[in-house]
């Protein structure tokens, strides 16, 4: 989920930076493969190249709705998280929840919000302006008094919380 919502960052700081809008409606295809198997973790295979194409713009906006999956702390879900991140347990039976992907998914939230006003897409940027509202608000619940969970395992047992040793 990460990689796939910071394809929307990326392309909010581009054109923050440069002024260029246009690099928004370059069409390019979609990757394709096929979905895990239940209990599959991972796969290592070449993807292929679809025949779908969209603008750049319509490749973050469904990255982003992808990311914006949540659990039962109101926080996105983490999956088997990044790979080099210790996370990868977390949350691969899919219940999982992450704070710091919620902090992040909030911020490209905001951050992406003026590239769809931009793009006559004034609706999707005011959804996008709520829903971090709303994600901000969750993130709140997850201080426990000393400092900020870090994450909900599967079962929702927290990690990095008072209660553990681990992860502060």
């Amino acid at each position: 989920v990460q990689e796939v919502s910071a394809g929307g960052i990326t392309m909010a700081t581009y054109v923050a930076t440069t002024g260029d809008d246009s690099v928004l409606d370059e069409e390019v295809a979609f990757l394709e493969a096929p979905l895990l198997e239940p209990g599959q973790s991972e796969t290592y295979i070449q993807p292929r190249v679809s025949a779908e194409r969209a603008s750049l713009f319509e490749h973050a906006v469904r990255a982003i709705h992808h990311a914006m999956k949540y659990g039962a702390h109101g926080l996105p879900l983490i999956g088997s998280g990044d790979w080099n991140d210790g996370m990868n347990r977390v949350g691969h039976e899919g219940r999982g929840e992450s704070v710091w992907l919620g902090w992040f998914l909030a911020y490209v939230l905001n951050e992406f919000a003026p590239l769809c006003v931009r793009h006559d897409r004034s609706d999707l940027g005011e959804r996008y302006r709520n829903e971090a509202r709303w994600l901000n608000g969750m993130l709140e619940l997850s201080w426990d008094g000393g400092w900020y969970r870090r994450a909900y395992f599967d079962d929702g047992t927290p990690l990095g919380s008072a209660q553990n040793e681990e992860c502060r």
